[in-house]
């Protein structure tokens, strides 16, 4: 005698579509039953540590090309705009020697007078025109430095002489009133 092998499955049980088999399980991955009832897919290690690679590559390279991109593009500098002083009394004459310099503000912008050893007195924005960093004389050298890239700009003129600066500083009108010496702009 042969047995009947079928399953009875009861009527009020509804049957789970999945890849074309009916079962009554609900438990197949495209259940929803399943799915929901807590648990959580995991990440092997592989995935996760390719994942990671990914992840600081990325965060490397962005970091990487900002500099590149900074100097490609230097900033655009419109001082003029957020700088409302229009001249200053920096110091006595007596107080800046010939061949020193000194840097001060200019409204909110700084600024470097440089009395050369020929006795004439030079200011300009002590702004670095490659990534806006702070310059200041250097007496030993008789120049202006940037002391971020070591870019270089003469005294007398402001022109960049070496290094990564693009573009001379910007000049300001230095001149003697009293013996006092006043910055103003040009």
């Amino acid at each position: 005698m042969e047995e009947d092998k079928t399953i009875a499955v009861p009527e009020n049980t509804e049957k789970s579509n999945c890849g074309g088999a009916n079962h009554p399980c609900g438990k197949c991955p495209n259940s929803t039953e399943h799915q929901s009832n807590g648990e959580e897919e995991t990440v092997d290690r592989s995935q996760f540590i390719k994942t990671a690679f990914a992840g600081v590559t990325a965060c490397w390279g962005v970091m990487a090309l900002a500099p590149v991109a900074m100097y490609l593009n230097p900033p655009q500098s419109n001082d003029d705009d957020k700088t409302k002083v229009t001249s200053l009394e920096v110091c006595k004459l007596s107080e800046l020697p010939p061949g020193t310099g000194r840097n001060f503000r200019f409204g909110s912008v700084p600024a470097l007078i440089v009395h050369t050893e020929d006795g004439v007195l030079h200011a300009f924005k002590a702004i670095c025109t490659h990534l806006g960093c702070t310059v200041q004389f250097r007496p030993d050298k008789q120049n202006i430095y940037c002391a971020c890239h070591g870019g270089q700009y003469d005294a007398h003129t402001g022109k960049n002489i070496a290094g990564p600066p693009p573009k001379p500083l910007s000049e300001l009108k230095a001149a003697i009133v009293d013996g006092k010496i006043i910055v103003s702009r040009v």
